[in-house]
């Protein structure tokens, strides 16, 4: 990798030409061009669009609606080592309207509405102190619909693509107006301003033609209006879709959201979809359609791209299911069972398979593909504090009720059936990664496009996480800490592909190494309060256009230039045949730029080449209008989604 180097993802990292470290131990020493720098400004707050904080309940969440948490965990030990150690927030609810619904006659005064006259009378249990000393005075959860739930006395909206499969047929609700008036009602009567949804999305990941039709963007907007106006602190939005692979033919798969957005004149209080990555595992390696880190980059900044220039604003996002999964068929009894099955054999020929720890291992290297996915997602979203409003990883507390296999379940019942024996899985090494990490965001610097770099102070204490997206390890070395221990935590795999779980204290080495497809968290505690010395803000700047061809990828972009620029960056979504050149020519006010090839490249090609470029500029170079054009030597195949300029200007 040489020549001007790009900032690695979103931190403002300037980069310099060095190549991937192979060698080099932690503390130990490497060849010069093996290592990565990485230099830290704890002094210096850095904010986006004006944000420096970062807000644990926007990213750390269960999937899970919190009400009456405590009386559902094994005991308040366990409530006490999720909430106070771990620091869990929640996320999701599934189902609003279906089951009120069901004790709700249409009313014979108005046909097509419900009868709300019993429900509206019916009590709703307080929150408990605990709960209500621990969350404040609301859960903040988004809560979404499930498939075909409104009664069908208010009819019934369809496609001929909805219905086609007679087994699983989709509607919505015909009769808008009532369905509106329903979700209102139950979102005023069916809680308490403790336990109400802050987030509500009529549908949850609607059938693939709705979002095409006028009829769901007027259902939507219809909700919108009696919600305001019934309970004003809950938002509503959507469509909710169930994937964001918008890079997909050429872009052609942005079409969804686009005129969903454009029917609704982008006046939903968020816009919303999940992001998944689909594993499979090929050639000894867990492969896939992966839409996670630095691809998800690309699309976040692709939506705002689109409605700055379209409809003159940021929306609000929120990614109310997150993770990847081994997809794999056949599935086995859980979602990549039969693969792990698999792996271990191959591992371990001679062991029990019917064992319990056989098992367990089995969902370990499940474990680790959902959470190495929640964590490359969950880095991107804070890095996008101003249209980023709440995440949700797809993390349950457990689903005995009706599937005690389930893939995603942060305990299970011994042997499946012993439900007085919670036995942890290693999805809860997402929580314990991320525990305690809060305070404001500071700058650092990075030299490789492959790792993830984002830094926090809190007090005395730094945090700085590093998640090296690529198969192959990494040396960094470590510049802008004051202390010389540290606390170290790694997420990572064993040869087996199970879930790797270390914490640790060390001196503070002057080389680290970050091994393929580990994230680490190091935490500095300083002998004093780490006071802010200045503030650099990013100010982020979009290109005129969207979803171009190659061929025609020209933009323009405009930056400010009424206050001294710290430092620029460049950021490009693109996608491509996975066959096709995957290094851009990049010419900037006239310039080329040398545009680094990631290793991580190779985990991106599922079906198309998609993924996020980033190139530090020069703040000299930036112009009031800036010209960009993007070509590939080997012709004009694929597509340029967006062009964006984080410019960091002094703040005082």
């Amino acid at each position: 990798m040489t020549g001007i180097f790009l900032l690695a993802m979103v931190i403002g990292c300037i980069l310099f030409p060095l190549r991937d470290a192979q060698s080099g131990e932690s503390g130990g020493e490497a060849d010069a061009d093996d290592v990565v720098l990485i230099e830290i400004e704890p002094e210096t707050t850095r904010e986006i669009e004006g944000i420096s904080e970062l807000e644990r309940r926007r990213y750390f969440n269960i999937c899970d609606q919190g009400t009456g948490f405590e009386k559902r965990v094994k005991d308040d030990e366990m409530y006490e080592y999720l909430v106070g150690e771990l620091g869990i927030s929640f996320g999701r609810r599934l189902g609003v309207v279906k089951y009120p619904s069901k004790s709700m006659p249409e009313d014979p005064d108005r046909p097509g509405y419900p009868d709300i006259s019993r429900f509206r009378r019916e009590k709703i249990d307080a929150a408990s102190e605990r709960m209500a000393r621990d969350f404040g005075d609301n859960l903040n959860v988004a809560a979404h619909g499930q498939h075909n739930a409104f009664p069908e006395y208010m009819g019934k909206f369809t496609t001929d693509e909805s219905v086609r499969d007679s087994k699983h047929e989709e509607f919505l609700p015909k009769n808008i107006d009532a369905a509106a008036y329903l979700s209102a009602a139950v979102l005023k009567f069916g809680f308490n301003d403790f336990d109400r949804p802050s987030y509500y999305e009529p549908v949850n990941e609607p059938h693939w033609s709705f979002p095409k039709t006028q009829h769901l963007a007027d259902w939507h907007l219809k909700t919108m209006a009696l919600v305001h106006r019934a309970t004003p602190s809950v938002k509503v939005g959507g469509p909710c879709l169930p994937v964001c692979y918008f890079y997909r033919k050429n872009y052609g798969s942005f079409s969804g959201l686009r005129e969903f957005i454009d029917r609704t004149d982008a006046r939903m209080d968020f816009y919303s979809f999940h992001t998944y990555d689909y594993l499979r595992w090929r050639d000894g390696e867990l492969r896939g359609r992966i839409q996670s880190g630095v691809a998800l980059e690309g699309t976040l900044d692709l939506v705002q791209n689109y409605t700055v220039n379209t409809h003159g604003k940021h929306v609000d996002v929120v990614v109310s299911e997150q993770g990847g999964y081994i997809g794999s068929d056949p599935k086995g009894e859980f979602d990549g069972e039969f693969v792990a099955g698999q792996i271990m054999a191959e591992h371990y020929p001679d062991a029990d398979p019917a064992s319990w720890d056989y098992e367990m291992k089995k969902r370990s290297v499940v474990c680790f593909g959902h959470v190495s996915s929640i964590i490359a997602n969950t880095l991107a979203f804070v890095e996008h504090p101003h249209c980023v409003q709440k995440t949700v990883p797809f993390l349950l507390p457990n689903t005995w009720n009706w599937g005690p296999k389930y893939y995603a379940q942060l305990y299970v019942p011994r042997g499946y059936q012993d439900q007085s024996q919670w036995v942890e899985t290693d999805m809860l090494a997402y929580f314990k990664f991320f525990r305690d990490l809060q305070g404001r965001r500071v700058k650092a610097l990075c030299e490789d496009p492959d790792l993830q770099v984002r830094a926090f102070v809190d007090g005395k204490k730094l945090f700085l996480v590093v998640n090296n997206q690529s198969f192959s390890p990494e040396t960094v070395e470590l510049d802008g800490i004051d202390a010389e221990s540290v606390e170290i935590r790694r997420f990572g795999r064993k040869p087996d592909f199970t879930v790797s779980y270390t914490e640790d204290t060390i001196v503070l080495p002057k080389r680290l190494r970050v091994e393929g497809r580990e994230a680490i968290m190091i935490i500095a505690d300083h002998d004093a309060p780490i006071l802010q010395e200045r503030r650099v803000n990013e100010i982020v700047c979009y290109g005129d256009k969207v979803a171009l061809p190659v061929d025609a990828a020209n933009f323009v972009v405009v930056v400010p230039q009424d206050a001294a620029i710290d430092y620029a960056q460049l950021r490009i979504g693109l996608t491509r045949s996975p066959e096709s050149d995957r290094t851009p020519i990049v010419r900037f006010n006239g310039m080329e730029l040398e545009v680094p090839l990631e290793d991580c490249a190779e985990r991106f090609v599922d079906r198309e080449y998609a993924m996020t470029k980033f190139v530090a500029l020069d703040p000299a170079w930036l112009k009031s209008e800036n010209q960009i054009s993007i070509r590939f030597p080997d012709g004009g195949d694929g597509a340029i989604g967006s062009v964006v300029i984080r410019a960091a200007v002094n703040s005082k």
